[in-house]
């Protein structure tokens, strides 16, 4: 019943979790009765910086229903621990428990290139499209891993305020991977380069002007997840070149400290892109498009049944 960390990361398949992602999203933002997701809990430890967090949710349609329960401490790696637990709706039954900390990675990443498909496609027909990877621990880790396997990119380049994490996540990949280079800082002019820019970072103080990034860039503001955090600054937030999406107003207007702080308008969520192509295709390819995400309980109940699925799928063969 219990599936752990390696078992997630080889059964978790991105093609079906993208497809589920895209379901729940649009059913999310259009009020979908039979999806209920309340607003995470946020217990604070000790200092106020470690966290225990409490996400659950309800699919109705799906017959399912499911509650994360993780630790976040930012100073430590992984900086995030604990369960998913997956049940069934209509008869209470427990069918999963699976480790938090992969399916936290791989459902944001896949959330993050899901987000980049709708608002940057123009950007994954470049086949000299340039991947920044801002944040080098677990999941800019996993953010390398699902969006290289998802596309091929000219060039990436990786950041950490931690160069370690950065020289071995870069030499963990150079068996298959030669186009990943080293920002030594956030001033390098090389981030101008950049297409789609992933920031990955538990960072308090904003990293990422508008002055170091190029019109039409797309960004995956996937860090901050209190009011207290952010990774992007007030000038990039709110510059007329720049259009803001979230994945809940809900969420982004309490717990999204770019959003919360810069007072930054938001366009529209995540789930109101899905079948929206007249909204995607009247994006200027000049406009800067941020997609802030705090994470949702919809996410990790997408991962869980996907999970699911697939080993019941391989259990019955």
């Amino acid at each position: 019943m219990y599936s752990d960390e390696f078992t997630v990361k080889e059964n978790l398949s991105l093609s079906p979790l993208l497809e589920v992602l895209a379901d729940v999203f649009h059913r999310y933002s259009k009020h979908d009765p039979s999806l209920e997701q309340p607003l995470r809990s946020i217990l604070p430890i000790n200092d106020q910086q470690n966290a225990l967090l409490n996400l659950p949710c309800i699919d109705t349609q799906r017959g399912y229903m499911c509650v994360k329960t993780i630790t976040s401490f930012p100073g430590i790696l992984p900086a995030i621990d604990g369960v998913v637990s997956l049940f069934n709706s209509n008869n209470g039954r427990l069918l999963l428990i699976a480790d938090a900390k992969e399916i936290t990675a791989r459902r944001t990443a896949a959330v993050s290139f899901l987000a980049t498909k709708l608002l940057a496609s123009n950007k994954l027909k470049n086949e000299n499209a340039v991947l920044t990877i801002l944040g080098c621990g677990v999941q800019g880790r996993v953010h390398l891993d699902v969006f290289t396997e998802l596309f091929k990119w000219n060039k990436i380049y990786l950041w950490s305020r931690n160069m370690t994490h950065a020289i071995n996540l870069q030499s963990d990949y150079s068996s298959k991977l030669n186009n990943i280079e080293l920002l030594e800082n956030l001033n390098d002019n090389r981030i101008l380069q950049s297409d789609v820019i992933c920031t990955c970072t538990a960072s308090k103080e904003a990293l990422l002007s508008l002055h170091q990034v190029k019109k039409g860039v797309h960004i995956n503001a996937v860090g901050s997840f209190r009011a207290t955090m952010r990774e992007l600054a007030d000038d990039l937030m709110l510059s007329s070149d720049t259009t803001v999406i979230v994945d809940s107003k809900e969420s982004a207007m309490k717990e999204a400290g770019e959003i919360i702080q810069s007072k930054a308008e938001i366009v529209a969520e995540l789930g109101e892109l899905i079948e929206n192509n007249e909204f995607c295709d009247g994006i200027s390819k000049d406009k800067i498009t941020i997609f802030k995400s705090v994470g949702m309980a919809i996410e990790d109940l997408a991962a869980a049944i996907v999970l699911y699925e697939y080993l019941q799928e391989c259990r019955e063969k």
